[in-house]
């Protein structure tokens, strides 16, 4: 069975049973047990405002800045960061670490306890909300999950999802309701314009008095009248000036550049000799099964077990070898994890050499050693292309 080698947040993750919790000790997930495009992008777990910036940070500790006047978006450090919004910053929207009750807070600070909605796989628990400590009477469906909140004047904005088996699904969108009584006021989803779900952040822009909502693939800002009026999808590629990986927002929803992506998440140092490695790879490569534009690369970057249909990569892939290595023996945990779990799906006798000096120096009880003899394993069968 393939699983995540790497995940997204649990921060929407419903009670899991004994069994499956024991069946993903050794992965980590994401919104799903299988890769998805947008476990790459940006995951905002805060937005902050100045009068000139908006600014946007992800789970994976990525900072962004929009500047509002020409709508770009720049990565910055912590260092910068910190100075374009300087702390106190407003608590955090919600507590990742809590379980049922969990804790949903406003901008103004103000809570919400919920017990999430499941209705799945046999299992049917309604949601409850509950507000100044007591029940809530929300205008949302039994099974709905609010994932954010806000509270605009006397309205009280609800982001919602839906969990099922393969993670979250799409619930009601976004549901604008009375703070002071059951009464639907709108519901806003994709079909109004809406990036995507689940919705991630609802905020209150206190310059332009607009409300902000982050989703899985981008951003949006709606008016009071609650219509959509800015709508922009996070995409990944690379820099024309630099040749190094950058995040950029644009208009209408894009695939990211695989490569710009894997190369990121390896860490590149050289993006000039990355670039010329990714280059000589042939386009023919580019379409596998219902992937096209060399997504099956990150789906199974991501996945543990082969690539998809195959032993290894394709040998025309070796070119990035190099740069697989760096990242395993970076010590950067991360890095590390993520170019360790990569490594032996490439046929290269660079990889080979790799792992030998890795197991020379790796102790018993390290995790690697399972990464090594998975390798060895790999390397006594049978070996298999499909182009």
């Amino acid at each position: 069975m393939k699983m995540m080698n790497r995940g997204r947040s649990q921060r929407f993750a419903r009670p899991l049973t004994l069994a499956v919790l024991l069946l993903l000790a050794n992965d980590s997930w994401g919104r799903g047990i299988e890769y998805q495009e947008t476990d790459t992008l940006p995951f905002v777990e805060n937005i902050l405002f100045t009068t000139s910036h908006v600014g946007f940070v992800s789970e994976d500790g990525r900072l962004f800045a929009l500047e509002r006047t020409t709508e770009r978006v720049e990565q910055l450090d912590v260092e910068l960061f910190a100075q374009q919004f300087p702390k106190p910053w407003p608590p955090k929207p919600f507590d990742p670490y809590s379980y049922d009750p969990r804790i949903l807070r406003a901008s103004s600070g103000q809570e919400f306890a919920q017990v999430p909605g499941v209705c799945d796989e046999g299992v049917y628990t309604d949601h409850e909300i509950r507000y100044q400590q007591r029940r809530f009477p929300d205008v949302l469906k039994p099974c709905t999950t609010v994932s954010a909140i806000e509270i605009v004047g006397n309205q009280v904005w609800f982001g919602t999802l839906q969990h099922s088996e393969a993670g979250e699904e799409s619930a009601e969108g976004v549901i604008v309701q009375a703070v002071d009584k059951k009464q639907k006021l709108a519901t806003i989803t994709v079909k109004s314009g809406l990036t995507g779900w689940p919705i991630l952040m609802l905020r209150e822009d206190p310059v332009t008095h607009t409300i902000w909502v982050a989703t899985d693939r981008g951003l949006n800002q709606i008016d009071r009248q609650f219509r959509v009026i800015w709508t922009r999808y996070w995409h990944e590629d690379f820099d024309s000036s630099t040749g190094r990986s950058r995040i950029s927002l644009i208009p209408t929803r894009h695939s990211s550049n695989a490569f710009a992506v894997l190369g990121r998440e390896l860490g590149v140092q050289d993006w000039q000799a990355y670039g010329q490695a990714v280059r000589t790879i042939p386009s023919t490569l580019a379409g596998r099964g219902v992937f096209k534009d060399f997504q099956w690369l990150l789906y199974d970057t991501h996945m543990s077990g082969t690539p998809l249909g195959q032993s290894y990569f394709p040998h025309e892939l070796n070119g990035l070898v190099p740069f697989v290595i760096q990242a395993a023996e970076s010590p950067n945990p991360k890095l590390h994890s993520f170019g360790l779990s990569n490594i032996c799906k490439f046929d290269d006798a660079r990889v080979r050499a790799f792992v030998k000096t890795l197991a020379s120096k790796t102790s018993v009880d390290s995790a690697d050693r399972y990464v090594i003899a998975d390798c060895l394993e790999r390397w006594a069968r049978p070996t298999r292309f499909v182009r």
